[in-house]
């Protein structure tokens, strides 16, 4: 009876049409979005109410994990969801035919419940705090959520990962990590919502079994003592590094890393600029290309970071990273 009743809701969602007046909410220019694909927004944002039905499955989603929502939801003409934040604001945006559509392509009601509940993480995880959009690592842990969310409403493994196997990129990008990456950390959270349970019992089990068990009374005979027999020597075998450890070793010596890069908005964040001019990102295991330094195209500044999605940082003296704002967003420490 709950799996049937969170399906009507779902299709209830999908099949929402906005018949409330549209009106702008939002220029996509001045509005930092965690969405779904990563892709480029532009123009007016237009969001009205949602169907109430629409918020009923919102409410179920907070309901699993026991929190109150920290922002509201919104039908709009975004591509497809994004978790975005406006005037200190907190919204969901979705697109209602993006909804229904992507049920009918992944052959799962479960699919746009899937999408809200990683939108709803990237709020619950401080993700659109720092103005910065999305990230890999960001985009794993909203995955991670949505699995764990799903579990709790009664979804299987293979529901909760449909929109996933789906409609996810298989090589990545510098905002989103590729397909199994992200279809491991679904099937991470999804197993923590039911692991979650058993460890807690398993370890009643065993406080319960301790207490209740005597120990038995054992006597001890005087023995005499044998000469400890000696013990081979041992070889030291020597510990080959992970592919993590290649990694940062090689960020750290690499002759072909020209500066390290420091960004406020993730100060733990490993960042250097490689003598091509490439800005990478090192995360445990993974390199991510994030950016290109070329030419200009602003007066004052000879050279810029750009990833080709009007996103541009200018280097001022000293190595200054500027936004197009004008506001100091981080710095270049070239290497000696």
């Amino acid at each position: 009876m709950k799996i049937l009743k969170a399906l009507l809701l779902i299709v209830a969602l999908c099949n929402a049409a906005g018949v409330h007046a549209q009106k702008v909410f939002a220029s996509a220019k001045y509005t930092q979005m965690c969405s779904y694909y990563g892709e480029k927004v532009t123009g007016d944002i237009h969001a009205y109410k949602p169907d109430a039905k629409a918020e009923t499955v919102i409410k179920n989603i907070m309901s699993v994990i026991g929190l109150k929502a920290n922002f509201e939801l919104r039908a709009a003409n975004v591509p497809n969801a994004a978790a975005v934040v406006l005037k200190g604001k907190r919204y969901i945006l979705y697109n209602p035919k993006f909804m229904s559509s992507i049920n009918t392509v992944s052959g799962s009601d479960w699919a746009a419940v899937s999408i809200l509940a990683h939108e709803i993480g990237h709020h619950l995880n401080g993700h659109t705090l720092d103005k910065v959009g999305s990230r890999p690592q960001t985009e794993l842990d909203a995955d991670e959520f949505s699995g764990f969310v799903l579990n709790k409403l009664g979804a299987s493994l293979t529901d909760a990962q449909a929109v996933m196997e789906t409609i996810a990129s298989i090589k990545g990008s510098h905002t989103h990590p590729p397909k199994r990456d992200r279809l491991v950390a679904i099937a991470t959270g999804w197993t923590r919502a039911n692991g979650s349970a058993q460890a807690n019992t398993a370890a009643v089990a065993q406080v319960k079994t301790t207490a209740s068990t005597p120990k038995p009374e054992t006597r001890t005979e005087a023995k005499p003592v044998a000469k400890a027999p000696v013990k081979p020597k041992q070889v030291a075998v020597k510990k080959q590094p992970t592919r993590a450890e290649k990694i940062q070793q090689s960020a750290k010596y690499n002759n072909n890393i020209a500066s390290d890069a420091y960004f406020s908005s993730d100060p733990k964040g490993e960042y250097y600029l490689t003598k091509r001019g490439n800005l990478v990102q090192v995360d445990k295991d993974k390199v991510y290309m994030v950016a290109k330094l070329v030419r200009s195209n602003k007066a004052g500044y000879k050279m810029m970071l750009t990833d080709n999605a009007d996103t541009n940082l200018y280097i001022a003296h000293g190595g200054v990273l500027m936004n197009d704002s004008g506001n100091k967003v981080g710095i270049l420490r070239a290497r000696r």
